[in-house]
């Protein structure tokens, strides 16, 4: 399988320069603790910083908490906590702390439960969320080249999520067998009533040198809810089925055996994160999938992810992750049962 992180790098940048928006009126109004008044045009608030584009100061990320009024003429969806959504302008009137939605019946809502903001006319770009990391180091006393890359792509809309990610790692040593691992998830969400949860549509592909495993894909349905959303942490668990296919290296089998399985699986997803705003600006996430066999009983397999990024300069970060995989049970006795790993990557974000 062909690295992964290198592509979807290419495909992002050139979305990028070929689909740039055009840029709207700046009729928005910012207002700051200390009263300032800022004009521009809001880009989206998430994780709790408002993107915010402006004429003099360019684009730039203000802290949520630091707003205090918030107007426009445009329409956003608004997301709170508590996973319920909303829809309207943003009217003046409101007191310190909270926002008006809406000229007819409005609601009015505060701004501490708000933790996603997004545009209803936005363009497909502004929509777009993500990040590339790309990682190289070599050694010269034992020829040893690592190549590391991940990135993620994320368009959001109205009802609808789109996700896609990936990961790929090279090491190559004299007299030792390449290493290789590459992975491409996909997932396609709809978010249902107003309380955070959602139906998933999920799908992975995976290969593996060091767990003999040459090829893993599998396809499932599910459901997930954020049990905790606010601008500094979240909590979203998910629980699914699917279907797993899977071949090994011809290594590990027998002559003339079949190194190709297929089985049903449950899966379970936990993803916790936090946010830190001040210097220096960090982000944590961690990824747990549990999957337990239900073709083969008593198999578990487990997936765990830990990324840690600093932000050396704007939108580009220092990235540090780890990772573990295990197998209680291989379907092949000689196969690997557990693989472990980290990388340091300098990484961009948008």
């Amino acid at each position: 399988m062909r690295p992964i992180a290198p592509a979807i790098g290419a495909a992002l940048v050139t979305l990028a320069m070929c689909a740039w928006p055009v840029a709207a009126q700046k009729t928005d109004v910012v207002t700051l603790e200390n009263g300032n008044e800022i004009t521009g045009e809001i880009k989206r608030l998430d994780r709790g910083r408002l993107e915010y584009s402006t004429d003099d100061m360019g684009t730039v990320n203000i802290e949520w908490e630091h707003i205090q009024v918030l107007t426009s003429v445009s329409t956003f969806e608004f997301e709170l906590d508590s996973g319920e959504r909303f829809f309207g302008t943003l009217p003046e009137g409101a007191p310190p702390g909270s926002i008006i939605v809406g000229a007819v019946d409005p609601d009015t809502l505060s701004m501490t439960s708000i933790v996603r903001i997004t545009p209803i006319e936005a363009s497909f770009v502004e929509r777009l969320s993500g990040f590339v990391d790309v990682g190289f180091s070599y050694t010269l006393a034992n020829r040893e080249t690592t190549l590391s890359g991940s990135g993620r792509v994320q368009y959001r809309s109205r009802r609808w999520e789109t996700t896609v990610e990936g990961s790929s790692y090279f090491q190559a040593q004299e007299q030792i067998e390449t290493i290789t691992r590459n992975d491409l998830d996909v997932s396609l969400e709809r978010f249902i009533g107003e309380r955070g949860w959602s139906a998933l549509l999920f799908g992975s592909a995976e290969q593996n040198k060091e767990l003999n495993l040459a090829l893993r894909s599998y396809v499932g349905v599910g459901g997930s809810r954020y049990v905790v959303q606010t601008n500094s942490s979240l909590l979203r668990i998910g629980v699914g089925v699917l279907l797993n296919r899977e071949r090994f290296d011809d290594e590990i089998t027998a002559p003339g055996e079949d190194a190709t399985s297929l089985s049903t699986e449950g899966v379970v997803r936990v993803e916790w994160a936090m946010f830190r705003f001040d210097s220096p600006k960090l982000d944590l996430v961690t990824t747990l999938h549990v999957f337990p066999s239900i073709s083969d009983a008593g198999r578990v397999r487990s997936d765990a992810d830990l990324r840690v990024e600093y932000e050396v300069i704007k939108d580009f970060f220092l990235s540090v992750t780890v990772f573990a995989t295990g197998d209680s049970r291989p379907p092949f006795a000689d196969a690997t049962k557990r693989d472990f790993g980290s990388s340091i990557t300098l990484g961009w974000s948008f």
